[in-house]
């Protein structure tokens, strides 16, 4: 990425320079397409805590890290109400992001993966957030489960958010910079 901020710059500075044969004019041609590539950028990635996008497509939460994908769970999560808290990165007990609203909380599992999520995943979520105090469990992914993630999921309660709901969970938000947080939203999870 910030390879991608000084070479378009650079690369178009040293061609008006060369073009002008002027390394002042080439100069100045970098600081103004450096300044609207960091502006354009900012405004379209619209970054959250922990880098996640607020309003990303399935692409680009596919090419998401794990803790870009936790900061756009967290992101729609309070779109949607809830007050949320990350975990610390080691010692988590399987629990990324803890979620609460009217008095329940819930523990929330973020998995962003390139192929389908494994029981793992509901072993370690269901098992955190006993050890967290939650009465709810949640995994949230990108992908879909695989059938012994969903039937353990179902023995334990555990909410699981594949691909398919994802894309509807919470619909984007107008974003504004004075409320970034959003006003009313449908339920990410329902009660």
């Amino acid at each position: 990425m910030l390879k991608a901020l000084v070479v378009f710059p650079l690369a178009c500075g040293l061609f008006v320079g060369v073009v002008d044969h002027n390394p002042g004019t080439g100069l100045a041609a970098f600081y103004v397409v450096s300044l609207l590539e960091v502006l354009v950028g900012w405004s379209t990635n619209r970054q959250w805590p922990r880098g996640g996008r607020m309003n990303a497509t399935m692409r680009v939460i596919d090419a998401m890290d794990g803790v870009e994908f936790e900061g756009y769970v967290a992101a729609r999560l309070r779109r949607a109400g809830w007050r949320v808290t990350f975990t610390p990165a080691v010692g988590d007990y399987g629990v990324d992001l803890i979620a609460e609203k009217d008095g329940h909380s819930a523990a929330v599992q973020c998995k962003r993966y390139g192929k389908s999520v494994g029981v793992a995943a509901v072993q370690q979520v269901v098992s955190g957030a006993r050890h967290h105090g939650c009465v709810r469990s949640i995994v949230v992914s990108n992908q879909e489960f695989t059938r012994a993630a969903k039937q353990l999921a179902h023995t334990h309660g555990c909410q699981l958010i594949g691909r398919k709901v994802l894309q509807a969970w919470v619909p984007p938000p107008a974003w504004s910079v004075k409320n970034p947080a959003g006003r009313k939203s449908a339920q990410p999870v329902s009660e």
